[in-house]
């Protein structure tokens, strides 16, 4: 093998190994899917309905856990608006999935209206929130 080629060599192997580090040292690279979770938090007790509008990009799989609420919800584009009415509480409220979960930051979630359990509209949202994570 001549020197020339040897330095060839040499030179390619040393390009593999640095794109091998950038990479990253556990080998992985591209996107990881996964489900994100949206969760309410509230200043009340007695909350019986929610408006609610969750968005981003390429969302699928839409679900509420608490199978004692009634859900309904529409999906159009990078929007899903949905209503969930009965005893609600804080924490997860709607877990959709998402093709990478290191996205987040591109999802929202914000809330259009809150009723109490008996369907009388609140007539502040101060104190409630959502979160998506």
């Amino acid at each position: 093998m001549s020197k020339h080629t040897r330095s060839l060599l040499m030179m390619a192997l040393g390009l593999v190994l640095a794109a091998t580090v950038a990479c990253g040292s556990d080998g992985t690279t591209g996107p990881t899917a996964g489900t994100l979770t949206v969760s309410l938090t509230t200043p009340n007790a007695d909350d019986g309905a929610i408006l609610l509008t969750v968005s981003g990009p390429d969302m699928t799989q839409i679900a509420v856990d608490d199978t004692s609420l009634y859900v309904r919800y529409a999906q159009d584009g990078t929007t899903v608006t949905a209503v969930l009415v009965g005893d609600l509480q804080g924490g997860a409220l709607v877990t959709f999935h998402v093709p990478d979960v290191d996205t987040v930051s591109s999802y929202s979630a914000t809330i259009t209206q809150v009723a109490d359990r008996s369907n009388v509209l609140r007539g502040s949202l101060t104190g409630y929130a959502l979160t998506v994570d």
